[in-house]
């Protein structure tokens, strides 16, 4: 089959106009232009769309989808904490499956084709299991006291195992050190990416510069004996007890100094960005020209509907460039397609349109901007994610719009 458009956006070079993929099962065959498309060829033709590779969402929580609404914006993070677990407590295991069905077909509607989703119950691995997506389906475990690190590393592990999922550590001041030893070592024998919040809020900046504030003393509600920090940041912390491995996705990144970014350039991490979350807290302004000065590597992704408005990746995008116009639509392209394939260890199956890699695109339907760069018609505020190609399979566009 070939599908034809008025651009194809390889991110593997320049923009094809009226470009073409061929697709054999579930792999990309062929892509060129016109002067190389055979005559007699079955093809889809796109009129007033451009092809890219699939939307890679870096960081989702699917089961919190069941809050969309519910929590109001500009909290301070440990009291949207707190409001979150009350709002979860009466959440059934149900709400949290229906949730996930939605937040899936959200996701496909912006332009995802593989995300990497953490929650909490587990009943988002099942629902993301039979879907069309590509997922790295994570729960998470947190947990300070030492004393409890096994049983809560066995807890996390029983609920994945059944759906071949991973584990994730919420964050360094949520978890032990034995925890968090234990999830790396049980992501790095199987193969899967390590990921954690690492300084997302202005309370975690302090709890770790000064071992006061309102997140410690939260901290402190749920394990009296949590540790006291004093002079230092997560991304240090982690560092001094070699519990930052290399290649682990960062999730925020907010509070950044210099010493912190130096630490990520030589662990090889990649920091997700996640521009409605930001928004919805108000959070520090993201250090996006630091990180990228000293090469350290960005993607994005949507975190939850209890902290942001929004699944749709093709959103990040827009508002990621609104607030960062100094980066180049290629760039942004970037961030959510061969950037994050790259940190999830899918470099030379995903994030670019390429013979031999898997046949995940989309079809996305805009006007061509003012300036005629075709890498910017994602950007626009009227694209439309027109079409899903996953794994060689079209996804049901209209069952994903109810």
């Amino acid at each position: 089959m070939f599908y034809q458009a008025d651009w194809v956006l390889t991110l593997d070079g320049p923009p094809i106009r009226n470009g073409w993929i061929r697709v054999e099962v579930d792999r990309i065959a062929a892509l060129g232009s016109p002067a190389e498309f055979p005559e007699d060829a079955e093809v889809r033709r796109f009129p007033n769309c451009v092809l890219l590779p699939g939307l890679i969402n870096a960081h989702c929580h699917l089961e919190l989808s069941a809050l969309r609404g519910r929590l109001p914006r500009g909290l301070p993070f440990p009291a949207w904490v707190k409001a979150l677990r009350e709002a979860t407590a009466a959440c059934t295991l149900e709400d949290y499956r229906s949730a996930a069905r939605r937040g899936i077909a959200e996701l496909i509607r912006g332009g995802t084709t593989t995300v990497v989703d953490v929650g909490n119950t587990g009943e988002a691995l099942p629902t993301l299991a039979e879907s069309p997506l590509r997922a790295f389906a994570l729960v998470e475990t947190l947990g300070s006291d030492p004393a409890l690190a096994e049983e809560k590393f066995r807890s996390a592990v029983a609920l994945a195992a059944p759906w071949r999922g991973g584990i994730a550590p919420h964050s360094a001041y949520a978890c032990s050190p034995a925890l968090l030893a234990a999830v790396i070592a049980h992501q790095t024998n199987f193969g899967l990416p390590v990921t954690l919040h690492v300084a997302e809020s202005r309370e975690e900046k302090e709890l770790f510069a000064s071992g006061t504030g309102p997140l410690q003393d939260f901290c402190r509600t749920a394990y009296p004996d949590a540790p006291t920090h004093r002079d230092t940041t997560p991304v240090q912390y982690l560092d001094s007890l070699d519990l930052l491995p290399e290649g682990a996705l960062l999730v925020h990144g907010n509070h950044l100094d210099s010493t912190d970014i130096e630490i990520l350039r030589r662990r090889r991490a990649t920091v997700v960005h996640c521009p409605s979350s930001h928004a919805f807290f108000d959070h520090f302004h993201f250090p996006c020209s630091r990180l990228r000065e000293r090469e350290v590597p960005i993607c994005l992704g949507t975190d939850s509907l209890a902290s942001g408005d929004s699944l749709s990746m093709l959103d990040q995008l827009r508002s990621f460039h609104l607030v960062h116009p100094e980066t180049r639509a290629e760039e942004v392209l970037a961030m959510a397609t061969k950037t994050p394939a790259a940190a999830l260890g899918l470099e030379g199956k995903l994030g670019m349109l390429r013979p031999g890699f898997k046949a995940d695109f989309i079809a996305i339907r805009a006007r061509i901007p003012p300036s005629g760069n075709p890498n910017e018609i994602p950007l626009q505020k009227n694209a439309d994610v027109f079409l899903s190609v996953l794994d060689g399979k079209e996804a049901d566009q209209t069952a994903a719009r109810k």
